[in-house]
């Protein structure tokens, strides 16, 4: 019987694929509609470069850095008041600016335990102080006047506090804290416009946790409201949107990246700030870290997918600036760096490319369509840059009255020719050109 039915089930299959039908034919998709171009400014493209404050240039093109995990804190510079060990300042602004960055990010915390109002040397992440507000605001204000004195015209923006939302880098004790932090964010506007006119001011940053509902009660929204309040000119707000990992609420994945995005965008727009740029200061996917978070760590492949959508994404929805945390650090999910030699590996290579390919082009539009489409220029040539779905991958056609392009380049830097017109498109952006 079993072998009767096994030869019958053979015949039924031969018979089936006799008469399947032809594979349906490549579908073609067209070039997203005519918009205002507009030039993408190489600052897009930040890094955490812990090694400038060593004097050791980035390997390769720099659009901008943020200073932080750099031994340049606040507390490591003014260990007593009034006595500044500049050295590793000064060398790290030097080495950002050789490596051409055009945007140099500072932030103004961490109290030194001299300086503290409240010291927590077991629950502060940076120990003694370093969380706490200042006893006095004559130290805060005479720390922000000599950091702008100092650097006036090199540094180009200051944020006020690391990730002021998290008891770990701004403590609660103080009730009300937000407040205060938005009257220390007042009083370094005040001091740093009066020394150097140029200087952006970044409010102090807010991590987005996307599990958990951006509502009236969250830090964020009654710091921006105090600000507000209080009348101070922000040059941009900042958030650090890493998304969970995927083993937590929300996921871990650029898609979730731009949940974070909107609901720190509803509570700038409630709030009257929906003219003032917003910039993502620290941004990575997964864990490696034993803090009680999943551990999730990417493929290079992977890894180098979601850095180079994490950047287009941002010029696509609007935020301005973007600091990757960070190039030899491998704490978080993705590395862009080998741990033992310091090379570049593909999420490393894809900073590179990505950056290649769109600093100083102007940016067109994106249509969503079997793939996503986005048009730009590069010297009066027209390009275009495909990626699909996260997980997916499509063939697509390219109508050629519609399309003059000839190659089509992938994250790792190089091209190869289009054949019969069709496209393989996974998560990872291709750039088409002629």
């Amino acid at each position: 019987m079993i072998r009767r039915a096994l030869v019958a089930l053979a015949v039924t299959t031969a018979l089936a694929a006799s008469v399947a039908p032809a594979q349906a034919a490549v579908k073609p998709v067209e070039p997203p509609p005519k918009a205002k171009w507009s030039k993408v400014d190489p600052s897009l493209f930040g890094m955490h470069v812990a090694t400038v404050s060593a004097g050791r240039k980035f390997p390769g093109r720099l659009g901008g850095v943020r200073l932080w995990d750099a031994g340049v804190r606040w507390d490591q510079v003014e260990k007593q008041r009034g006595e500044f060990d500049w050295e590793r300042l000064d060398t790290a602004v030097s080495t950002a600016q050789a490596s051409g960055a055009g945007e140099i990010m500072y932030i103004l915390g961490s109290t030194p335990e001299w300086a503290a109002n409240f010291v927590r040397p077991d629950t502060y992440y940076y120990g003694a102080g370093t969380a706490s507000d200042a006893k006095k605001l004559a130290y805060w204000r005479e720390w922000v006047r000599a950091v702008a004195t100092r650097y006036e015209g090199r540094i180009t923006s200051y944020q006020i506090w690391n990730e002021a939302n998290l008891a770990s880098f701004y403590a609660p004790e103080r009730p009300k804290h937000w407040k205060r932090m938005a009257l220390l964010t007042d009083i370094a506007a005040q001091e740093i416009r009066k020394i150097d006119r140029n200087a952006k001011i970044v409010s102090a940053s807010s991590t987005v946790i996307q599990g958990k509902k951006f509502s009236t009660e969250s830090f964020f929204y009654r710091y921006l409201r105090s600000i507000r309040n209080r009348g101070v000119k922000l040059d941009a707000i900042s958030v650090h949107l890493y998304p969970w990992t995927t083993k937590g609420p929300g996921g871990g994945t650029p898609t979730e990246r731009l949940a974070g995005l909107e609901m720190a965008r509803t509570v700038t727009n409630k709030l009257g700030f929906s003219q003032v740029p917003v910039w993502d200061t620290e941004v990575n996917y997964g864990n490696r870290r034993d803090n009680g978070h999943a551990t999730e760590v990417f493929k290079p492949k992977v890894g180098a997918a979601y850095l180079a959508r994490t950047y287009v994404d941002s010029l696509r929805y609007d935020v301005t600036k973007v600091f990757w945390y960070s190039w030899e650090s491998h704490v978080m999910g993705i590395s862009t760096t080998d741990e033992m030699t310091g090379e570049p590996v593909a999420p490393g290579e894809a900073f590179f490319t990505i950056q290649n390919w769109l600093a100083r082009a102007k940016w067109g539009t994106c249509s969503d369509q079997r793939v996503t489409v986005c048009s730009l220029k590069r010297k009066k040539e027209r390009q275009y840059l495909l990626y699909a779905r996260l997980g997916t991958t499509r063939k697509v056609k390219l109508p050629k009255k519609k399309f003059d392009v000839r190659e089509v380049c992938s994250l790792d830097g190089s091209c190869e020719r289009i054949k019969k017109r069709t496209v393989r498109v996974k998560q990872a952006p291709v750039l088409l050109v002629p």
